[in-house]
């Protein structure tokens, strides 16, 4: 199992239920059978493909009869009040914001969010902070040699950020964990690039790469505080 799984999978906590959104292979719900996770356990995938594999891979595990399989969009075929935890990785930030947006009953206090977006990072921490969830853990999972970024939200009013942090996670919240200045440090280079390969474009080139200088401002910021202490 890959560290970026266990990590996820390691996050939930005893409750009613369970649903993991693009269960894939279906490798967290068998690892919380494993785990001996007394709840619900709800996978579900867009696909019919990865939930055959899913389906498969229970039954040969033994726990065909433990795990709910949805073949869906989302969270659409889960009850809402049949789960208390859900978990979305593996997809863009961009996708997991489409699927909060459609299935908004999430928000209604009684729901953890499990996200672990391998893009687009910024465009969910806008959406989540916008839409009445605040963000209560940030940490990082190096993986293969990758830094993944995963975090919890509940409902609730969420504090300011910065344009920086809505691609690092709320500076208190990460600046302690071990890999944030490796990640700062990935995050510096990247916004750099784009600012130098911008600079001869058009007005709407420009305007993005004031954007970008903005974000690479904080993210010089957020160094300087880690350099002092």
């Amino acid at each position: 199992m890959s560290n970026r799984l266990e990590k996820i999978a390691a996050l939930i906590r005893t409750g009613r239920g369970v649903a993991d959104v693009g269960t894939d292979h279906g490798y967290i719900p068998i690892m919380l059978c494993r785990r001996g996770y007394p709840g619900i356990v709800v996978a579900t995938d867009i696909n019919s493909g990865p939930l055959k594999k899913a389906i498969s891979a229970a039954c040969e595990a033994g726990f065909s009869d433990r795990i709910k399989f949805v073949q869906g969009d989302g969270l659409s075929g889960v009850a809402p009040m049949s789960v208390d935890t859900i978990v979305i990785a593996g997809m863009g930030g961009d996708t997991i914001t489409g699927i909060l947006d459609r299935d908004y009953w999430c928000a209604d206090g009684e729901h953890t969010l499990i996200l672990q977006p391998m893009s687009h990072q910024n465009v969910l921490r806008y959406w989540l902070v916008h839409n009445e969830f605040r963000i209560t853990l940030e940490t990082l999972i190096l993986d293969s040699g990758t830094i993944y970024q995963l975090f919890t939200a509940e409902a609730g009013a969420a504090p300011k950020y910065s344009d920086a942090e809505l691609f690092t996670g709320k500076y208190e919240q990460i600046c302690d964990d071990p890999l944030f200045g490796e990640h700062l440090d990935g995050l510096i280079k990247k916004f750099s690039a784009a600012i130098h390969g911008m600079e001869s474009g058009g007005e709407a080139i420009r305007s993005r790469t004031e954007l970008n200088l903005c974000v690479l401002r904080g993210l010089l910021e957020m160094k300087e505080r880690m350099q002092n202490g």
